[in-house]
């Protein structure tokens, strides 16, 4: 497909005013792309950082999980009654912990 004569003229305007200008704002305003190393090393990093954080979180888990049940021998070896309720009280921490952690999740995403 040809170029009309106007087309052309319009082109050679704009080389004669505009290109110059052109040109050095893209040179000015190019994106800094990092090199491939620095993007395998965050990713390596947060890797690390997940890895130490669910770590910890199954310390905590265990530890937990071993005073509860550290309790609820002591408490059964006294009393079935004192049992009972240390499993309701439990149980109904764990709903509260649950439903305050992903009720504010819900909440927002029907808001939106």
């Amino acid at each position: 497909m040809k170029k009309h004569e106007k087309d052309l003229i319009d082109q050679l305007w704009f080389d004669d005013h505009m290109k110059e200008q052109v040109s050095r704002f893209e040179a000015i305003h190019e994106p800094h792309v990092p090199d491939l190393h620095a993007f395998e090393q965050f990713v390596h990093e947060h890797k690390q950082g997940m890895k130490r954080k669910l770590w910890k979180e199954l310390a905590i888990f265990w530890l937990m999980a071993c005073f509860v049940f550290g309790g609820m021998m002591w408490v059964m070896d006294r009393n079935l009654v004192w049992f009972l309720i240390l499993q309701a009280v439990i149980a109904a921490g764990g709903i509260v912990f649950v439903s305050m952690t992903f009720g504010k999740g819900m909440i927002r995403k029907w808001k939106s």
